[in-house]
């Protein structure tokens, strides 16, 4: 096979592996990886930028309801459809009732008003910033790929990027992509024969002259390997447990994949993946709508995650929520809201201390960020590195996260 057919054979590709330093004997470091960890940090991104306003209600602050007279949730005690009451200021809208018992198990952190100073309202800006561990200028490797190549670990299948790399995860360390676990043992690759072909064509000579040859054998070496292992898993036999049943949708049906990676013996330690489709400029609705249908999905997807992983394994997960920006403190004349500031982030686990952190900073014009949007409270990189010292027990923040001052929070 050549090289062009070879890589026309990678572009359709359910796994590739992006980003790596070497080929690594397969099986030692599988049982490397398994012994050096058992901590795992999943990281959902809801992008498009997350009405928070909306996710947790602050029906305690009266300005909220002159400011959303059309998408506003009522108070708790109205009906059915009425705000999920937390702790008699905030709530949970409706629509995250698969929210209510992790809360009151005491596994979820709630920050309704995290983002970062200066904030960028730019949807590839943010996304990038927030990624980069910055709040400007993005870097071109992310916070979580240099987590990786700063421990001390070598080990095999440590991170995994479902639906394309994200820019967390990109750099020199290793990173494994992933679309759906269920093609790989579809794939014609994983045929003995087929792996043999494409070795063949991975392990060329390199020349230093040729560096798209060079690139493929630093990465296809890996990905050979990916191919060995994942298909012999046997995801198509895999039963959640506890009576779990996950969202139909793409990403219900990753977390799904995500329990069963973490159940494995290769256990992944970092995990990312994306929840889209955030951007509500019209008719975003308020017990119901667009807003609604993907609060829905949203918390059904972490809720079957936390369930099928049960109490034993969840010990040893953080699941983080996060979305670039949240939305203007008004409605806006479309029925929907636009592009804003703070919003609200979430952590859960077994380990996680619950509550709800940070300052309400209120909703009355003067103490919004600019006349317009909620203002922050929560600078994000407190909660990452909160996560890097505590749960991935790291020791290099400054450089994962250059030119931050550390303001401990108290949620692990």
């Amino acid at each position: 096979m050549n090289r062009r057919n070879f890589l026309r054979h990678l572009s359709f590709s359910p796994l590739a592996v992006t980003n790596v330093t070497a080929s690594i004997s397969l099986f030692s470091m599988v049982r490397q990886a398994y012994a050096d960890t058992n901590k795992t940090l999943v990281v959902i991104f809801q992008r498009g930028g997350c009405d928070g306003i909306n996710t947790i209600i602050p029906y305690g602050d009266d300005e909220y309801y002159n400011l959303r007279p059309d998408i506003s949730i009522a108070a708790p005690g109205n009906g059915s459809k009425s705000t999920i009451d937390i702790d008699g200021f905030f709530g949970f809208h409706p629509s995250l009732s698969a929210f209510q018992d992790l809360y009151q198990q005491g596994n979820m952190a709630i920050f309704p008003a995290t983002h970062y100073p200066n904030g960028n309202r730019s949807h590839f800006s943010s996304q990038d910033f927030i990624e980069s561990g910055v709040t400007k200028k993005t870097l071109s490797d992310g916070w979580l790929n240099r987590y990786l190549t700063l421990s001390n670990n070598n080990s095999f299948f440590r991170a995994v990027s479902f639906g394309g790399l994200s820019h967390s995860l990109r750099g020199s360390g290793k990173v494994s992509t992933i679309n759906n676990l269920e093609n790989i043992e579809k794939f014609p690759n994983t045929n003995e024969n087929f792996r043999n072909q494409l070795s063949k064509v991975i392990h060329q000579p390199i020349d230093k002259v040729m560096h798209n040859r060079s690139l493929l054998h630093k990465e296809g070496s890996v990905m050979l390997d990916n191919l060995e292992i994942l298909p012999s898993l046997n995801y198509s036999s895999y039963t959640p447990e506890n009576g779990v049943t996950y969202p139909d949708s793409s990403y219900g049906q990753q977390l799904r994949q995500i329990a069963y990676l973490i159940k494995s013996d290769l256990q992944p330690e970092v995990i990312s993946l994306n929840h889209n489709g955030w951007d509500h400029h019209a008719k975003q609705g308020g017990t119901e709508g667009i807003q609604a249908t993907k609060l829905s999905d949203f918390s059904q997807g972490i809720s079957a995650l936390c369930n099928d992983l049960g109490t034993s394994k969840l010990n040893d997960v953080v699941i983080l929520t996060m979305t670039e920006f949240g939305r203007t403190a008004k409605q806006n004349a479309s029925g929907g809201t636009d592009h804003g500031n703070a919003s609200c982030w979430f952590a859960i686990g077994g380990s996680v201390s619950g509550g709800i952190f940070g300052n309400w900073p209120g909703l009355q014009k003067e103490n919004l960020y600019l006349g317009r949007y909620l203002q922050q409270t929560i600078d994000y990189r407190d909660i990452l590195t909160e996560i890097l010292l505590v749960h991935l027990n790291s020791s290099k923040i400054n450089t994962i996260l250059p030119n931050h001052n550390y303001q401990s929070i108290g949620f692990l």
